[in-house]
């Protein structure tokens, strides 16, 4: 499962008794921080943390801020600043009160600084930190800036409201969403939508899991705007469309597991007026013999598919 291949590793530690914090201020021991960069900084972020506000540093794991939002106010482009998201008790099912920490990640942030990476720490999860949509129908990551990583998040919604977890989107230069990484995270059933792309080149998805996302796991928003996407080694379960990615050119798709309505035209893998893409080793839950291949995967002009394997058999050729 996703989560459980998080890396973490230990972070260089500071020393307290030789930098002394800033009075008013937990958690400035040092002005750097614990560091896994030359320059960056590692921002703690656990809501449910005793004492746990966004008034703290937020540098040391036991002063940790109350929020993600807050965190990116204090990260700068490109100095490898991460921001560490702890765990909690919350699941869609209900959470257990006896047992602490029931307050999930319940936040739509908008990540407009460049080279971040934000990473759920949950290594006894296999499906990552919670986050839910903290509007009806809103996203919990948007992002408008370049080489940003996500990984080790679950994204739940759990009233079913139409939400989207992950939006990469161009909103005008300088703020390109381009070179997204999304690693290692779980989309729940009740989400509309699992990773939207809107004029984001060079995403690159991999070791994800997608259950009965209800629209499209994975999806272009305008056509044309995805190019040079790489998505591999992602399940993809029951999902009203898997991979829909109409216009895009230079992707590589690869080595995923799509289980669906093998019914439902262009729900699998929909490149629709692509070109030179590489479509090679999916695994598709559809048969050869009843033409499901060329009806849930589109189309001829997309680029090379590759020995891709159905029910039935490989496939030697790309969908009618």
């Amino acid at each position: 499962m996703p989560a459980s291949n998080v890396q973490w590793p230990l972070p260089l530690t500071r020393f307290p008794t030789l930098w002394p914090g800033q009075p008013g201020v937990p958690g400035t021991d040092h002005d750097r921080g614990e560091r896994m960069h030359c320059t960056g900084e590692i921002f703690y972020v656990d809501p449910n943390y005793p004492g746990a506000t966004d008034l703290r540093d937020g540098t040391s794991p036991t002063d940790p801020l109350a929020t993600v939002t807050a965190a990116l106010t204090k990260c700068q482009p490109y100095r490898g600043d991460v921001i560490a998201v702890m765990a909690s008790n919350y699941w869609y099912v209900g959470a257990d009160p006896t047992e602490g920490y029931t307050t999930p990640i319940t936040e739509d942030v908008i990540v407009e600084v460049p080279g971040v990476r934000i990473v759920g720490i949950f290594p006894s999860s296999p499906i990552g930190v919670p986050w839910i949509p903290g509007t009806t129908g809103g996203t919990c990551i948007t992002v408008n800036a370049v080489d940003v990583l996500i990984e080790g998040f679950s994204f739940l919604d759990s009233a079913a409201n139409n939400a989207t977890a992950i939006h990469a989107v161009w909103d005008g230069a300088p703020n390109y969403g381009d070179n997204l990484t999304v690693r290692d995270c779980y989309f729940d059933a009740r989400l509309d939508y699992g990773i939207r792309l809107t004029f984001s080149y060079y995403a690159h998805i991999h070791d994800c899991r997608f259950d009965n996302v209800i629209v499209t796991a994975i999806n272009d928003e305008t056509a044309n705007d995805s190019d040079h996407i790489m998505i591999h080694h992602n399940l993809f379960m029951n999902c009203g469309n898997a991979i829909k990615l109409p216009g895009v050119s230079q992707g590589h798709i690869y080595d995923n597991w799509i289980y669906g309505d093998p019914s439902v035209a262009n729900s699998f893998i929909d490149l629709t007026g692509g070109t030179r893409n590489v479509v090679a080793n999916n695994w598709l839950g559809c048969t050869l013999a009843a033409g499901q291949y060329n009806l849930t995967c589109s189309d001829a002009t997309s680029g090379a598919w590759i020995r891709n394997h159905c029910i039935d058999g490989e496939t030697g050729a790309p969908p009618a």
